[in-house]
């Protein structure tokens, strides 16, 4: 087994090295990096909703788990997945089988949480299979990548490699100030300048709209960007019933308000379409940066 692993690594390596990140796709996608500052504030939550309120508007959906450490989209979902992103990268084993499609019209691949073994393989392995997965996507119309929190070099890099980002905060002041401070990372190594934000877990709409005006005007003044308020989401007692069913909350409550905004925000970010962008145009170097860096 462990020869026949070599052996498609071998190969893989070989196509990589005569055809060097070259995709050959244009098809469109909306290409979208969800991340936080800091831990604990519903990203991933949002993110699988995200990608479901895209499936109910007809889209075909890729979920990405770049959060290598403490990967759990699955869990958000409700799934079980056979195998992950590694034995993709690992043992060969083509995207077609590795992705697990949920019963939600999303597709997910997804990480071993705690996995660490990836810092120890080059770029040149990594970059094949980045290669792969940007031509896989050409199958969908939605491409999200669930990033770890913080603001460690694996979150910048897909920050830099898409071309949209929405940054998850809440109301409290630690949130607000990591959110801050990626923001100041951003702008300081000119990531992107197509990010937005979505306050979580606020108790009323104008309080989502105080801290949205709060980041807004500090990172105006000391970085001379403004930042957009894509959506305020309110606290809601079904948001930890769907969590612990491990079930999306837009179709367990699909009435609930929660469910109303996020597919709000969904439809939002299709209408302005800033998020779109050919598959052969992403930043197949920043990809494998965010990977190696875990």
């Amino acid at each position: 087994m462990l020869e026949n692993n070599d052996q498609a690594a071998s190969l893989r390596r070989v196509a990589f090295e005569q055809n060097k990140f070259q995709i050959q796709s244009k098809k469109a996608v909306c290409c979208i990096s969800v991340a936080s500052g800091k831990g604990g504030v519903g990203k991933t939550f949002f993110t699988v909703n995200l990608a479901v309120a895209f499936s109910k508007m007809n889209k075909k959906v890729l979920l990405v788990d770049a959060d290598l450490g403490l990967a759990n989209a699955d869990i958000t979902l409700g799934v079980s997945p056979q195998y992950s992103l590694q034995d993709a990268i690992f043992k060969g084993k083509p995207l077609d089988e590795v992705v697990t499609r949920t019963g939600y019209g999303v597709d997910l691949l997804a990480a071993s949480s705690g996995s660490k073994e990836i810092i120890s393989m080059g770029s040149a392995r990594m970059g094949i299979f980045i290669k792969e997965l940007i031509s896989f996507a050409s199958n969908y119309d939605v491409l999200l990548f669930d990033c770890a929190a913080g603001i460690d070099s694996n979150v910048t890099s897909f920050i830099s490699a898409t071309p949209q980002t929405i940054i998850i905060a809440t109301t409290q002041p630690t949130s607000i100030m990591d959110v801050y401070a990626l923001m100041k990372i951003i702008h300081q190594d000119n990531l992107s300048d197509n990010v937005s934000l979505v306050v979580n877990m606020v108790e009323s709409e104008s309080q989502g709209d105080r801290v949205a005006s709060t980041l807004s005007m500090v990172s105006q003044k000391f970085l001379s960007k403004s930042m957009d308020l894509l959506g305020a989401l309110p606290s809601s007692s079904n948001v930890q019933r769907a969590i612990h069913m491990r079930k999306p909350i837009l179709l367990e409550f699909e009435n609930d308000i929660v469910s109303t905004k996020i597919r709000k925000i969904a439809m939002n970010i299709l209408q302005k379409q800033k998020g779109m962008t050919s598959v052969d145009s992403l930043d197949a170097n920043k990809l494998v940066s965010g990977l190696l860096n875990v």
